[in-house]
């Protein structure tokens, strides 16, 4: 099996790693703090192992999920941004381990070997063009679209493919993937067992295993084809899915 991601290791991450020192890495344990509002990231993070969930404030106080990055994605590009306030938070999803380089060995480095500073500005900019794309799929998307295109991003990102025509992405509660998607998590709960019954993809404890030209096609359908329920109703054990992806 291979690993589905288009980006790790990408040519931006091999030349932003050529030039950074090597330091010893740092273990979080599942649930654990990486950085928040109240110890800032003040530095730059490379994830080697696990994933880590990036959360946002709205205005409204309530929390989203900018971002779910696992192995090869950087964290805490915002720490280059001095002491502007932050409002971030990042926690580990599974038992990780992470290098960190400080803002001022970051730019040691960076006098040092200025070729890391465009590798960095590469790397940025497609993080950037990332955001990008969610924000126009926030805008222009309905939910079930949403949720779509995220999964296809989690199996590029984070997804092993099986040599079927599937990839499988590692647990993700429901909860978390509806705060990612921007929906409530009843709304995801519906929507993954419509995918699941139409034989787009399948979840367990395990994880999950999507069907890549199978949602691919449920893209192109026409909105009401793509919104609309199946004609079976969900099982029970599919309303009480959440609780199954811990």
């Amino acid at each position: 099996m291979e690993n589905a991601g288009q980006n790790t290791p990408s040519r931006e991450f091999e030349n932003a790693l050529m030039y950074l020192p090597r330091k010893a890495p740092t273990s979080y344990r599942k649930r654990q703090v990486v950085f928040d509002e109240n110890h800032p990231p003040g530095a730059i993070h490379l994830i080697l192992k696990g994933r880590v969930k990036v959360t946002g404030r709205l205005h409204d106080g309530a929390e989203t999920v900018v971002d779910i990055c696992s192995a090869g994605d950087f964290l805490g590009e915002s720490s280059l941004l001095g002491s502007t306030a932050f409002s971030g938070r990042a926690v580990a999803l599974d038992n990780a381990s992470l290098v960190s380089w400080t803002i001022p060995e970051i730019e040691e480095q960076c006098e040092r070997q200025p070729k890391l500073g465009i590798a960095l500005l590469h790397l940025f900019a497609l993080r950037g063009q990332d955001s990008q794309a969610r924000l126009q799929s926030f805008a222009l998307d309905k939910t079930p679209e949403r949720l779509v295109r995220s999964l296809l991003r989690f199996g590029d990102r984070m997804g092993t493919r099986t040599g079927d025509g599937c990839i499988d992405i590692p647990p993700l509660t429901h909860q978390v993937i509806a705060d990612y998607v921007g929906t409530t998590r009843e709304m995801i709960n519906l929507q993954m067992s419509q995918l699941r019954h139409q034989g787009s993809l399948s979840y367990s404890r395990k994880g999950i295993q999507i069907r890549v030209r199978a949602l691919r096609d449920h893209l192109r359908l026409p909105g009401r084809q793509r919104d609309g329920l199946p004609s079976a109703a969900p099982d029970p054990s599919d309303i009480a899915g959440p609780a199954a992806l811990t």
